[in-house]
């Protein structure tokens, strides 16, 4: 006999108390109820059963227990909670007995009660108390009108509660006491990425480590954000980007930060800071109430290095393949400052362009408030001596249609105050608001405005999609924050001011637009003047994308001039197509290039890349091309991991004069109350999910995550302040473990490490095909326990049993019945000791005795997995 993984994971699901089937089956035979049977559900009278509906070897069954009341049995399920006929959790019930014999009921508590979103506060002073007390209420007797129906056979507990009595709270509300702040916990997430280079000038080593290192203790986040670079002519430098302490402040939805981080850019662009701020988080609002990274976009000849910088900081370095490339993982820093991206390539030549970084509109829903204050000083790489800083933001809903905000930042020397209004159109989105500033200069104070409008529009019949439209102009004696910063900096230490730019108009645009069965079209760019330097910085990039069959063109287009400079203008052609061999799923994709850059050289590549792997854990690609502008031949192979415990990649790359080799490794380690685990992924809110026993198990949709030696893995990306259900796949575990329950739902505060507890049963798993001394069958539906009186299955059909037995049992006792004959025992024979196999053994039990059991050696059957 063979068992599917199927079959396993339905072995492995039963609950520990579930209902017989065989009550299921004789009470909806007999339609004495229909369907399932609810837990406050009693039968309408005592009835007797006619066992002539039973199988004949199993007519001696004692049904006593059957015959009246309801016979869920009391104890702990997991069920789906169904409120109101809609799927509302997935938790833990308890079902209790009566003392006076009724039917059992489902007990509620305050924590249950208020996860399915009841209003504790109309609740009357008695069902208060009841609450209070540790007995067993109905729901029935705490909310008029309201009851609880388990149905055992399909696990779900239908909850009727009536509305008058439910909070009136948006989708996706979960209560603030259900928020878990986590375990006291220690995290390292690391990227690292190391380069190596050799041309006919000589060669060069690089290296990268970025870091986001934090503790959690009690309520506060302790985080460190740096990166470590590191080249063989420049040596080694130490970046940090933020160091600062987190804790929420439930009660107004935001975050307390103290020590060094970034402004929320909402209103004013993102500043670094050292200090302290206080802001909303609209995380900590319902998804139906809430309200930007862009994704970076480019084009590289070679194995690359990219390395993306806000305002000086490096934010991100890492390693792309020959071709067009996307990040779109960038970890947010706020609505505002431009991105700078370099794309260093492997033979030494550099390219660079800035991504625009613009808010988006401010609209809030009615009533709805967003408000920021921040007190310390900058930090600001481009200035010797830093400015204090005192910034304050409010944002309101104010009906439907308008919302207001307004701003004021205010340094030494320094003083700007908006206002603004955004409103809703049926054309789109619109925020204008009217910045006044007044910087204090040497020379005299410099008054001036700043006027922005942007636009938001997304038509869905059309496909059309404004991201972003924004327009901004200044006027002469306007300066921003920074530049008012910089330019005091430069006229305190004697240097000449005159470069820095200010600002006269910008533009900026982010546009994508469906054309149906033709394709895609996107297109984003800037275009900024200033009023003491002459020329324009001016960027457009342009993307047209279209799927025939299973074959995908795209066209990438890329204008941009800094200043008085010449228009540079490169374009790529690409196309790609499965190739059909292999399993259709691993099926490698075929990528052909052609590219053109500014100086007019054609550059030609072609490669492959694919996945392998049970789990796509595996990636591969290998490159060839031609460069126009050197004539020169290259060939590039790169490789990635995804492990158990961390994320690994290798490229190597050779062409006429050079010769690359880079290797790349990321993940994160955390220390908690459980041990220390490591994890392939990197994530702020996170979750240890602890089985013991259950190694090899995997963790439901995370590829490659599976529970490590000590039943520990760590489960990254948890959505803060949401319900987040967590899954275990047994499969690949021990079949002598047994998993209790496979999911729980959390919801987590912002940066918590939760700890998930799955309780399992460990012991050997058995299939034995017991008849009793005599030679005949075992009555089907008999009961099955071990020495301690705890249920460990019952009788299938043909003397069939599935059993765990636990470590140091050595007999189980069958009955069917009150009789000594409707009883027997069998003793429990050695396992075979090999591992992944479901024994099947034929044992006897001998009726009436307190040990009784034969099992022959040459009976031993493997049921291979």
């Amino acid at each position: 006999m063979k068992t599917s993984s199927r079959s396993r994971h339905f072995l492995e699901a039963q609950p520990r108390f579930a209902l017989n089937p065989l009550t299921i089956l004789i009470l909806r035979a007999l339609a004495i109820v229909p369907g399932a049977c609810g837990v406050q559900i009693a039968l309408a009278q005592e009835v007797q059963f006619n066992d002539a509906f039973l199988p004949e070897d199993s007519r001696s069954l004692d049904l006593g227990a059957y015959q009246s009341g309801n016979p869920v049995m009391p104890g702990q399920y997991r069920a789906d909670v169904i409120l109101n006929g809609q799927l509302n959790s997935r938790q833990d019930i308890r079902i209790e007995a009566q003392a006076d014999g009724s039917s059992p009921v489902v007990c509620m508590n305050r924590a249950f009660l208020e996860r399915q979103g009841v209003e504790m506060s109309s609740l009357s002073p008695e069902a208060s108390l009841a609450l209070d007390s540790q007995s067993c209420a109905a729901v029935g007797r705490l909310i008029a009108g309201a009851s609880a129906s388990f149905s055992p056979d399909n696990q779900a507990l239908d909850l009727s509660i009536p509305q008058v009595s439910l909070k009136r709270n948006a989708r996706g509300y979960v209560s603030p006491e259900l928020w878990d702040r986590g375990v006291t916990a220690g995290m390292l997430s690391y990227n690292f990425n190391s380069n190596r280079n050799h041309t006919r000038t000589g060669s060069s080593d690089s290296a990268y480590l970025g870091l986001n290192a934090g503790l959690n203790v009690g309520d506060w986040r302790l985080r460190h954000n740096a990166s470590m670079s590191w080249q063989s002519l420049q040596g080694t430098q130490y970046q940090a980007l933020d160091s600062y302490a987190q804790r929420d402040i439930t009660a107004l939805k935001s975050q307390l930060t103290v020590g060094e981080s970034n402004t929320t850019g909402d209103i004013f662009d993102t500043l670094s800071y050292r200090g302290v701020q206080l802001a909303s988080d609209d995380r900590m609002l319902p998804d139906s109430m809430r309200g930007y990274a862009p994704v970076i976009r480019g084009i590289a000849r070679t194995n690359a290095r990219v390395i993306v910088r806000q305002a000086g900081n490096v934010l991100l370095e890492t390693t792309v393949a020959p071709g067009a490339f996307e990040i779109d993982d960038l970890y947010s820093t706020g609505y505002g400052g431009d991105l700078n991206v370099t794309v260093a390539e492997a033979d030494g030549t550099e390219q660079s362009f800035i991504v625009p970084y613009a808010s988006v509109s401010q609209l809030l829903r009615p009533g709805t408030t967003r408000f920021s204050l921040t007190a310390g000083e900058t930090r600001n790489n481009f200035v010797d001596d830093q400015a204090r800083l005192l910034q304050g933001t409010l944002q309101y809903g104010l009906n439907n249609t308008f919302t207001g905000f307004g701003g004021v930042q205010s340094s030494d020397n320094y003083t700007a105050v908006l206002a603004g209004l955004a409103f809703g159109t049926p054309i789109g989105a619109v925020a204008v608001d009217v910045t006044h500033a007044q910087t204090d200069l040497a020379s005299g104070t410099a008054k001036g405005q700043s006027m922005r409008v942007s636009y938001s529009k997304n038509v869905l019949s059309t496909g059309s999609n404004f991201s972003v439209a924004a327009y901004r102009f200044s006027t002469r004696d306007y300066l921003d924050f920074n530049n008012a910063v910089q330019l005091l900096d430069a006229e305190k230490n004697g240097w000449d001011s005159s470069m820095l730019g200010r600002p006269r108009s910008r533009l900026s645009v982010t546009a994508d637009q469906s054309l149906g069965e033709w394709g895609q079209v996107a297109i984003s760019g800037y275009a900024q003047n200033y009023w003491n330097l002459p020329g324009s910085d001016v960027q457009y990039q342009f993307s047209y994308s279209k799927q025939f069959n299973r074959v995908s063109f795209s066209l990438n287009a890329n204008r941009s001039r800094v200043g008085l400079g010449d228009m540079e203008n490169s374009f790529l052609l690409t196309m790609s197509m499965p190739l059909e061999f292999g399993a259709s799923r691993f099926a490698p994709q075929l990528t052909a290039q052609v590219g053109r850059d500014s100086q007019g050289h054609f550059n030609e590549q072609a490669g492959i890349s694919g996945t392998a792997g049970e789990d796509r854990q595996y990636g591969y690609s290998a490159t060839i091309g031609h460069d126009g502008a050197s004539r020169n031949k290259s060939a590039s192979l790169n490789g990635q991991y995804t492990g158990a415990r961390a994320m690994l990649s290798a490229a190597l790359g050779r062409g006429d004069g050079y010769t690359s080799a880079s290797f790349g490794a990321s993940g994160t380690v955390v220390a908690h109350p459980g041990g220390v685990t490591m994890t392939p992924y990197r994530g702020e809110t996170m979750a240890v999910v602890n089985a013991p026993g259950a190694e090899g198990a995997k963790v439901a949709g995370y590829p490659g995550l599976k529970l490590d030696g000590s039943g520990n893995a760590v489960v990254p990306y948890l959505r803060p302040y949401e319900l987040n259900e967590v899954a275990i796949d047994p499969i690949g575990s021990s079949l002598d473990v047994e998993l209790n329950e496979t999911s729980q739902q959390v919801a987590p505060r912002a940066g918590a490490v939760v700890l998930l507890k799955y309780t399992t049963n460990q012991g050997r798993a058995v299939l034995l095909n017991v008849r009793l001394d005599d030679g005949s069958s075992l009555p089907f539906g008999a009961g099955v326990t071990d020495g301690d009186g705890t249920s460990v299955g019952m009788v299938g059909q043909g003397g069939l049993l599935y059993a765990r037995i636990k470590p140091g049992t050595r007999q189980l006792r069958i009955n069917w019945g009150s009789q000594a004959h409707q009883q027997c025992a069998l003793m429990i024979p050695p396992g075979p000791g090999e591992d992944q196999q479901l024994q099947q053994v034929d044992a006897l039990c001998a009726a009436g005795k307190q040990v009784a059991g034969s099992v022959k050696p040459d009976t031993f059957q493997k049921v291979q997995l």
